[in-house]
């Protein structure tokens, strides 16, 4: 009789089944909110550090023009070469967040760095343009 009520204690002092689920329940749930939120602030850090690329990459092209006679570069690849580089970093400055190259786009005299954003893709609502970074600026 004492050894059938110490199965019956220690069974009742477990969790059932139901306590169990709910309690996984909870935890997805939390992870699930968690990680949406993660996911938006490095999207934002993306755009934020891809802002900042073509804004450099923009001062390289300056720097390099007044060093060649007012010439701007024929490619971006320009900006990297040579014992003194007008960008640092290689190669690799020249890559966005999202693993595509920045584009120099000309259009006669006028140029522009193009990034490519999220989608990778040319003409979306999401490139960023150092022509229109610079518009926002003078408006800040």
């Amino acid at each position: 009789m004492k050894k059938e009520n110490t199965v019956v204690a220690a069974m009742q002092r477990g969790f059932t089944l139901v306590e169990l689920l709910v309690v996984v329940a909870i935890l997805g749930i939390l992870a699930t909110v968690a990680v949406t939120s993660v996911t938006g602030h490095i999207e934002q850090t993306n755009i934020t550090a891809a802002k900042t690329s073509v804004r450099a990459i923009d001062d390289a092209i300056e720097v390099y023009s007044s060093s060649h006679h007012g010439k701007t570069p024929d490619s971006l690849k320009d900006l990297v070469k040579g014992d003194k580089p007008a960008l640092k970093g290689g190669d690799g400055a020249l890559v966005d967040p999202w693993d595509n190259e920045y584009q120099l786009k000309k259009e006669g005299k006028k140029y522009y760095i193009l990034c490519l954003g999220p989608d990778g893709t040319e003409g979306t609502e999401d490139d960023i343009r150092s022509d229109q970074i610079k518009k926002d600026k003078v408006e800040d």
